[in-house]
């Protein structure tokens, strides 16, 4: 029912949008119907109705033309090629060309061809690669099987009625080829894409069902002998243009928004496998009457079998062959994933680790800071009353005091998520700021270059920023040699602004990288080991990413992703 009521209103909204062309389209079909009642009144009535039939026709090619070239999809040119074959068929009777039987079911058959290249053309949701080569063959097979059926029911007879066999044979390669392509539309229709072409797929479906009638009409009418000698061959002939008609209705639906996309739907074994089955009965049938002992083996037979079964065997070659490369591929992408989570988690244990660490430091640091500043109290008094002997003593204990602070100062900055304020930063003009404080950080000898494009705009925190790029600088100062070379870099990468910090010093093992932003973790002797978790920590408080490439003897570049505006300054 609610399919009905879907076509009622179709074909209504149609009605209201192309009032014109809806008639004449009932009058054509009108006129193929009655004008051969008066093909003995009127010899004209004959040539009015082949007129109708080829403007019915051609009508309907031009309109998919103008469709496939306007709004798509490209299969309508396709389908429109088979509704211009579909009228040229006529044409060898009306120009009594020599053959004229055979050659209208040959164009039939190219017609039903055109169709179902445009059915393959029809986008569609592939679940593999090779799925419209598949498609293909399962429409050869299905063809050919039906054939090979014929073949055998025909045995050695001439004659089927009052048809040949050849001309029997003929026909029923139109009927398998019209079989073919509308069993493999209804088999693969879920897979269709386009959900806002549902209307025209509609059309065409039914464009194929009347073409299978016409087709098995025909067929039994010319067997029968009924198809000239009354109205019935030229009754049949109006499905003909029916199924042209359909397929203008096709080429006028127009293009609909879904409210939805259409979930998949989960593939059907057993519809997969009917082609399969068909042809391996054809092919049990066909092997029964090959080897019965009675007589020699037909070698037609023996032909039609051998290209059904290439047909399979390609088939399911072509299926395991993606199988296989399926499989890898989703190998591929588990060993991918797989590094990702664990990149994920290791992540997050650190930020765990973090986290658990900035409770511990700061009772820590609060006790260490009283211990302290009663040190501090107690060294200043000595140093009013010491001796100068003593006063060196004093020196040195004051100065590990002042160490001792700075530690409990760093250990809480590393573990401490700050109230960060990003504003929008010209990345160059705080790079040309900041580079005087960084090159007074390196050693004599130690040079800096900073290479920055024009017009790169980030979002952080400027003081964060610069606390990330001092540690940066100060681990690539205690890395490189004397005549080292630090090198800052900043341009646009994939929706951000990568900054790259490069030193040519002697490199990382391998082995080392993935715990460099662990806390405490350091390969310096005096190192504390919480410059680069601070770093990381404030990078990812800013919305960013890091990481870092090195290998020895290369050098080490730091790489920090930093989000752009959402719009221009």
């Amino acid at each position: 029912m609610h399919n009905r009521t879907g076509a009622r209103a179709s074909f209504a909204a149609l009605w209201e949008a192309h009032p014109a062309i809806l008639s004449g389209l009932w009058a054509l079909l009108a006129a193929n119907a009655l004008l051969p009642l008066a093909y003995r009144i009127h010899p004209l009535a004959r040539t009015l109705d082949f007129l109708s039939v080829f403007i019915l026709a051609f009508g309907a090619a031009g309109l998919a033309w103008r469709r496939s070239r306007r709004e798509g999809p490209a299969a309508f040119g396709l389908l429109g090629l088979g509704a211009a074959l579909g009228g040229l068929r006529y044409a060898p009777t009306l120009l009594h060309l020599p053959h004229a039987p055979l050659l209208g079911p040959a164009i039939s058959i190219l017609s039903l061809v055109a169709l179902g290249g445009g059915f393959l053309l029809w986008p569609q949701q592939a679940r593999m690669p090779r799925d419209r080569i598949r498609t293909f063959l399962d429409g050869i097979a299905i063809a050919t099987s039906l054939f090979t059926l014929a073949w055998m029911a025909t045995g050695s007879m001439a004659s089927v009625g009052r048809l040949s066999r050849g001309m029997v044979l003929l026909y029923m390669i139109q009927i398998g080829a019209c079989l073919a392509v509308l069993t493999l539309w209804l088999l693969q229709e879920t897979r269709l894409a386009l959900p806002e072409q549902a209307q025209a797929k509609r059309f065409v479906r039914w464009s194929l069902v009347v073409l299978l009638a016409y087709s098995s009409i025909v067929v039994l009418l010319r067997i029968t002998g009924h198809y000239i000698q009354n109205y019935l061959g030229d009754a049949a002939e109006v499905l003909h243009q029916t199924a042209n008609a359909l397929l203008v209705l096709a080429a006028l639906s127009p293009a609909t928004t879904p409210a939805s996309l259409p979930q998949r739907e989960k593939p059907s074994v057993l519809r997969a496998l009917i082609p399969t089955m068909v042809s391996l009965a054809v092919l049990a049938l066909a092997a029964i009457q090959i080897f019965r002992p009675q007589g020699e083996a037909p070698r037609a037979l023996l032909a039609l079998g051998s290209i059904l079964m290439a047909v399979l065997v390609l088939r399911h070659g072509l299926l395991i062959l993606d199988l296989e490369r399926l499989s890898q591929g989703l190998e591929d992408r588990v060993e991918v994933r797989t590094r990702e989570l664990e990149a994920h988690h290791r992540e997050a244990l650190n930020s765990l680790r973090v986290r658990m660490m900035a409770g511990l430091a700061a009772g820590l640091a609060h006790d260490l800071n009283n211990i302290l500043g009663i040190l501090r109290m107690r060294l200043e008094l000595l140093r009013e009353s010491c001796s100068p002997t003593q006063l060196q003593t004093v020196e040195i204990l004051e100065d590990a005091s002042e160490r001792a602070i700075s530690m409990t100062r760093r250990i809480l900055e590393s573990g401490r998520f700050q109230d960060l304020a990003p504003v929008r930063v010209s990345l160059p003009q705080w790079l040309a700021e900041q580079e005087g404080l960084w090159r007074a950080l390196l050693r004599p000898g130690q040079r800096l270059e900073i290479h920055a494009g024009e017009g790169l705009w980030v979002v952080a925190d400027p003081q964060s920023l610069d606390q990330i790029l001092q540690n940066l600088v100060s681990n690539a100062r205690d890395a490189m040699g004397p005549g080292g070379i630090l090198r800052i870099s900043a341009g646009p990468r994939s929706g951000a602004v990568r900054l790259d910090v490069r030193d040519d010093g002697p490199g990382i093992p391998p082995g080392q990288l993935d715990q460099l932003f662990e806390p405490f973790y350091t390969t310096k002797p005096s190192g504390t080991g919480l410059g680069l978790a601070t770093v990381r920590n404030l990078v990812l408080q800013n919305r960013g990413a890091i990481q870092v490439e090195s290998a020895p003897g290369q050098g080490t570049v730091f790489s920090i992703d930093l989000p752009v505006p959402a719009e221009a300054p």
